[in-house]
């Protein structure tokens, strides 16, 4: 190696050690947006699947940096067709594993677990368009695999309770509010009916001596 190859090598090999190591891998995901970026190149890498025929090999090349071992063989099991090492995606109205199509705004909430992440937004119901549905949400939840962040689970109505009252506290406080009056209309019927008033409890024997063969059933239950 002559004096110049020298230089060339030093130089190259100083540059990397001054890039971040995330440059090469999202090993590490610091705050919303850099989840938002990751999300987004993920889906770009789907979405670059139906460009043009692969091998199999390289569609996997493709989606391994996105994605788990376990998401990645869904994805490709559901979504991607073809022989004879000639395999890509086609456009369909109904397209399961890909990365939801977040807002990517203050809608779209972003909650950390203990070595998760949970991607969360709520979607009004729709009933225009070829394609209707409920109120729901939909879930993206992230974990550390080959100690790389990657896509591990598509969530849709299944995001765990916890999630969605850290990522929408504001419903939850709703939810709550409005299934108390409900919980205390059936204490009151549950202290009314069972409770230790004799004189209630006389009231409804002797109703159901008169009207046994409706009420045989309530007051087997109280026997």
């Amino acid at each position: 190696m002559d004096k110049r190859s020298k230089l060339l090598f030093l130089f190259i090999s100083s540059l990397l050690f001054l890039v971040p190591a995330n440059a090469f891998a999202d090993s590490d995901l610091d705050g919303r947006e850099d989840v938002f970026a990751f999300l987004g190149k993920a889906f770009d890498s789907q979405v670059s699947l139906s460009e043009k025929a692969r091998t199999m090999e390289e569609i996997e090349a493709v989606l391994d940096p996105y994605f788990t071992e376990d998401y990645k063989s869904r994805f490709i099991d559901e979504n991607v067709v073809g022989q004879e090492n000639e395999y890509q995606t086609y456009g369909t109205d109904f397209a399961p594993y890909y990365i939801p199509f977040y807002a990517f705004s203050e809608k779209t909430k972003v909650v950390e677990m203990k070595n998760e992440i949970y991607v969360v937004e709520f979607f009004p119901g729709n009933t225009e368009g070829p394609v209707g549905y409920e109120d729901h949400y939909e879930g993206l939840k992230l974990v550390i695999e080959d100690g790389d962040w990657k896509v591990a689970q598509y969530l849709y109505n299944e995001v765990p309770q916890e999630v969605i009252n850290k990522a929408y506290p504001e419903k939850a406080k709703e939810q709550q509010q409005a299934s108390k009056p409900e919980t205390e209309n059936k204490e009151m019927i549950r202290e009314t009916v069972f409770g230790p008033n004799f004189s209630t409890l006389k009231t409804f024997m002797e109703l159901g001596v008169i009207f046994r063969n409706e009420n045989r059933t309530l007051f087997f239950g109280l026997l």
